[in-house]
């Protein structure tokens, strides 16, 4: 079976400090090397930007308050 096409979608990532200023990084439990990364994931239908940040964010580390410092103006 082939892998299937997918469309491109707009992304967001969270970059998390804590009282410290220490960045989170979450290791991946679904891959067997050390992969690390920042809670992101992409835009649903309908969906702001900073709504699927912190949608993505609760979904990948159960984060429900966050204090948002800075959104980037621009795509990258």
């Amino acid at each position: 079976m082939g892998k299937q096409k997918l469309p491109m979608r707009h992304g967001v990532g969270a970059i998390i400090l804590n009282n410290q200023n220490k960045v989170f990084v979450g290791k991946r439990k679904d891959n067997p090397v050390n992969k690390w990364q920042m809670p992101q994931g992409g835009l649903d239908h309908g969906e702001s930007y900073l709504s699927a940040m912190k949608r993505e964010l609760y979904e990948e580390t159960s984060i429900k308050r966050v204090k948002v410092l800075k959104e980037l103006d621009g795509f990258f």
